[in-house]
């Protein structure tokens, strides 16, 4: 769980060792006992669609979901996720490609999780699962797509392995290891294995086909 106010760098590389984009971020715990996460992130070829985007998270103090919305592609593109009523069981996910506007409504629970391409969402569900070193947790999810942000039903399971000494940019440092797979239509789709501190920020997340995230730069 975030401990004190965090920001740093990623860098996103493709399966071909390509970097992809740089991803400046931070993430601040709110008098309120609120927490805020925003990044801009600068996308570059060989990704789909280079782009500028940026995204916020706002959770309230039970890590409940408040806001989640990005914006990219020089305000063309958008996406918002907004839970509905005192009850918060209902959830509109929108997505919008200049005029073309799209909108899905979903049956919400609290943890559902939202995913898009950055380790922040992975930061997130660390923080949802409190596991220890051999637990596991399994949730329902929607995955936002990298592009176009037309998010697809899937199921992620969070796997804590013991903890390791893992050789990072800013030299040795005692880790938390986690396995992420991610899985659609009852099938693989995604395959992951990450290593955090312990406030659930992620040094190195490196999927099954090569495609990475790696922390350049961190306060401490």
């Amino acid at each position: 769980m975030l401990s004190a106010n965090r920001k740093g760098i990623y860098q996103a590389f493709a399966p071909s060792g390509d970097v992809i984009a740089d991803e400046r971020w931070q993430a601040i715990r709110l008098p309120d006992g609120s927490i805020q996460i925003d990044n801009e992130t600068v996308r570059v070829a060989p990704f789909d669609e280079p782009r500028s985007d940026s995204m916020t998270i706002l959770l309230d103090s039970q890590l409940r979901l408040i806001e989640f919305t990005i914006h990219g592609l020089f305000g063309t593109r958008e996406s918002r996720i907004c839970v509905l009523g005192e009850r918060r069981d209902q959830a509109t996910i929108c997505w919008r490609h200049k005029a073309e506007i799209h909108e899905k409504r979903i049956a919400w629970r609290e943890d559902i999780a939202i995913v898009w391409t950055t380790p922040l969402c992975v930061m997130v569900g660390v923080w949802r699962g409190r596991l220890q070193p051999g637990e596991s947790r399994t949730r329902d999810a929607f995955l936002l797509d990298a592009v176009t942000f037309k998010p697809t039903a899937a199921r992620q399971t969070y796997r804590r392995r013991p903890d390791v000494d893992y050789a990072t940019r800013f030299g040795t440092m005692t880790l938390q290891h986690y396995e992420l797979i991610t899985e659609r239509d009852g099938q693989t789709n995604y395959a992951a294995q990450f290593w955090c501190d312990s406030d659930g920020v992620i040094y190195d997340f490196i999927a099954a086909d090569g495609s990475r995230f790696q922390l350049t730069a961190i306060n401490v």
